[in-house]
């Protein structure tokens, strides 16, 4: 590993208990003490609040934070919206806008967005893509609607599901054959991540929906790895990032493929997304076995080798046994992830569901008056929750704000719980509070 690396994993072992660790992470000359809960922040209000809870209460373990490249316009570079270029990616990389505090900015390409048709309209609209995926989705629209048009008038059609999937892995063909098609992708999305002023390069690379594009991921890292360094003068690490579809987790030969390549690579961080993964379902006890032996395999990958550490974005109910096991970053957004599963989106009330951190998930608004009134008080100790005893019922704008300071203090402090238990070594906690919330299923994944 190059000795030039501005990404450095520091090991102690009075740091250790079993499959759990607390070390240091020095990105870009900033210091992180792991594991850390970095929300994914998609608008300049989520922003302001993290902001504001960095500021005012100084966590530990809230010193990471992710936003989306497709959410980069309305979050990190929402205050000089303006004046932003429309063909940005061919600008040169002049003076980026200032970050608040030292705080690491991760920007996730987030392209599993060509495979989830959800935020296809805003990729087709926002000059924070690059040019090729916008042409993909432009392009895919456009034959959708065709096909819609087709059908309505008869016409035999493929199906939506094979459609998608055949457009989707051809896509990621011509970037794995055209070297001119992939360099651009790469080019694109790093330059997009440095405006942002990202702290580590995270590659472009495919949803991994079957063994070919699991090839072109590994592809895409390596080759964005040798390629980052030419593009940054400051010569910011580029990470490993695999983003994988829940279902992968059945199949031994891919998630063994992963693991070999994970342990043998140059990268200092992995980062991996399980996209709309949900353990707590019930009818998934081989994925549950799966993502068990997957955390324990990574402890032992880091026991091993002494410049490695993991992440794991969107991570929804998985949070915190993620970070109580393998992952040293954990990530979600502040409604756990679920934004992109709302079918609905007129009947979504304009109040945010709030964190119930001893069941350890979220409640909509009447579920927590409900509880509320049932404990004459605010159940939560919180300083944002001390600080707010009364709850703003008919101010949403309030109420939300109240909400996501809390969220974010909550996972803080399931993060300094972790640390105290790997200090006293008991190795039984992380167990016991799963056993002990409403996430009790999850209890299967933990590592002891």
């Amino acid at each position: 590993m190059s000795s030039n690396s501005k990404i450095q994993v520091t090991h102690y072992p009075e740091r250790k208990c079993k499959f759990s660790e607390s070390m240091d992470l020095v990105i870009n000359n900033k210091t992180v003490v792991t594991p850390v809960f970095a929300p994914r922040l998609k608008s300049d209000g989520e922003l302001k609040v993290y902001s504001t809870v960095k500021s005012l209460r100084s966590p530990r373990h809230l010193s990471v934070q992710v936003v989306r490249l497709l959410d980069a316009g309305r979050t990190v570079y929402s205050n000089i919206r303006r004046k932003i270029p429309l063909n940005i990616v061919d600008q040169t990389l002049n003076t980026p806008p200032p970050q608040s505090g030292e705080n690491v900015l991760l920007i996730d390409p987030a392209l599993e967005y060509l495979y989830y048709t959800t935020n296809m309209e805003r990729i087709a609209n926002t000059p924070f893509v690059p040019r090729a995926v916008n042409t993909y989705v432009k392009n895919f629209m456009i034959k959708t609607k065709a096909m819609i048009d087709a059908k309505e008038k008869g016409e035999e059609v493929t199906s939506t599901q094979l459609f998608r999937d055949a457009e989707h892995t051809n896509f990621w063909s011509c970037v794995k054959n055209d070297t001119n098609m992939r360099t651009k992708l790469m080019r694109d999305t790093f330059t997009l991540e440095l405006k942002c002023r990202a702290d580590v390069l995270v590659p472009p690379v495919p949803l991994i929906t079957n063994s070919h594009l699991l090839e072109i991921a590994i592809l895409m890292n390596e080759k964005s790895r040798a390629f980052a360094p030419a593009l940054d003068d400051e010569k910011r690490d580029c990470v490993d990032y695999f983003a994988i579809k829940p279902n992968i987790l059945r199949n031994e030969h891919m998630m063994s493929t992963i693991k070999e390549y994970v342990a043998d690579s140059e990268a200092s961080i992995t980062l991996f997304k399980f996209k709309n993964l949900d353990l707590c379902n019930t009818d998934l006890a081989l994925e549950r076995a799966a993502f068990k032996s997957f955390l324990m395999e990574l402890a032992l990958v880091t026991q091993h080798s002494e410049k490695k550490a993991f992440g794991l974005l969107e991570a929804g109910n998985q949070t915190f046994p993620a970070a109580f096991s393998s992952f040293a970053i954990v990530s979600t957004g502040f409604n756990l992830d679920r934004e992109d599963r709302r079918k609905e989106q007129q009947d979504i009330s304009p109040f945010a569901n709030r964190y119930d951190p001893k069941n350890m998930t979220m409640q909509n608004k009447d579920t927590y008056l409900t509880t509320v009134n049932n404990n004459h008080s605010i159940p939560c100790d919180c300083q944002v929750c001390i600080e707010n005893p009364e709850v703003p019922t008919h101010d949403f704008v309030e109420y939300n704000r109240i909400a996501k300071e809390h969220y974010l203090l909550c996972r803080e402090q399931e993060m300094k719980e972790i640390v105290n238990a790997i200090e006293r070594q008991e190795s039984q906690m992380g167990f016991e509070k799963i056993l002990n919330s409403s996430l009790k299923n999850l209890a299967d994944v933990m590592p002891r």
